[in-house]
């Protein structure tokens, strides 16, 4: 019994529970040269639950990171005994060829700063992974984030931080052009974010053939091998990789197909975050609005800054604090 209970205690490192069963066993059984059936029993439960844990352990570490429930793989951070939240960077946060990133940490940054919460920046990760640790989380903040139905409940909303017409690309010369979107949707195959609010919408819009990437960088790509028709991306995205990230791509002419949606777009905070607290950020946001800091950090940024565009007259105007999306029928004004 012994001998069969610390060759499977030592194949593992010990987690601090462990550690207590085992030092419990060696002090109630190790030394005994004869054992009671109460002795016997006593033994053997220690000696199962160890295993237990053993068990768990190793499968924890051989597990796939994308079913490792999201409490394992993030942790919240403390500052000053204070809950902290943890801000997640924007994808491609760090690229100094694509401003718009950079704008929105920069923003978001401010905001709590301004807000006087605390906080923790987390190093960016696939998309998917971050909306569920910001859904099961206690103090996650994701952004730039499409507000939409299926969402609302789901999170506490500060904003709006942009706006974004929702458009299909395709190559110029292809046949989606003059089709209706109804058409476009039952034959076309349509590369999507995973995760994204694109994903759900056009599957409940009737798309019948959309392709799931776990990263916006390999939507232009798919395009290219033709592997999709279309593909559903940000206008200012497409912009990047196709004329920096990939001048190659600048081949065959790549066009908007059809606008269909317009959406206003957030910091997604989890649910759990104090409803004040919550406040706070959206009056230090708006507050960055009125002061004129939104426009100037545009500005910093390489963004525009014309305050007579519809774009940043509908950022300016506080009325819209909640609006989510607009259905566009392919008009994109």
């Amino acid at each position: 019994m012994t001998g069969m209970f610390f060759r499977y205690a030592a194949f593992l490192k010990f987690s601090s529970l462990r550690q207590i069963l085992s030092s419990l066993f060696q002090r109630l059984f190790l030394g005994r040269s004869v054992f009671k059936g109460s002795d016997i029993i006593g033994c053997s439960v220690i000696a199962l639950l160890v295993l237990a844990f053993a068990v768990q352990d190793v499968r924890a570490q051989y597990l796939p990171e994308s079913e490792i429930p999201v409490q394992q793989q993030t942790t919240d951070s403390f500052i000053n005994g204070k809950l902290a939240y943890t801000i997640h960077r924007s994808e491609g946060g760090g690229d100094p060829i694509r401003p718009e990133p950079g704008y929105f940490d920069d923003l978001v940054v401010s905001v709590f700063q301004d807000a006087g919460l605390p906080y923790v920046i987390a190093e960016q990760a696939p998309w998917k992974r971050v909306m569920e640790q910001a859904m099961q989380g206690a103090r996650h903040v994701i952004y730039p984030t499409t507000r939409t139905a299926d969402r609302e409940d789901s999170f506490k909303w500060v904003g709006p931080i942009s706006r974004t017409i929702w458009n299909l690309y395709g190559y110029a010369d292809a046949k989606w052009q003059n089709m209706p979107f109804e058409e476009i949707l039952a034959s076309a195959r349509i590369g999507v974010l995973l995760g994204s609010a694109r994903e759900p919408y056009l599957r409940r819009r009737g798309a019948q053939q959309l392709v799931l990437v776990p990263r916006e960088d390999l939507l232009l790509p798919m395009l290219q091998a033709d592997r999709v028709d279309l593909i559903a991306i940000g206008g200012s995205v497409l912009r990047h990789y196709r004329d920096i990230v990939d001048p190659s791509a600048q081949q065959r002419d790549i066009d908007g197909i059809l606008p269909y949606r317009s959406c206003f777009l957030y910091m997604a905070i989890s649910n759990a975050a104090p409803i004040d607290e919550v406040e706070t950020l959206q009056n230090s946001l708006d507050k960055n609005k009125k002061s004129g800091q939104f426009i100037e950090l545009r500005e910093k940024h390489g963004l525009s800054s014309d305050t007579d565009s519809a774009f940043l007259r509908a950022m300016l105007n506080l009325d819209n604090n909640g609006v989510a999306c607009l259905d566009l029928f392919g008009r994109d004004d």
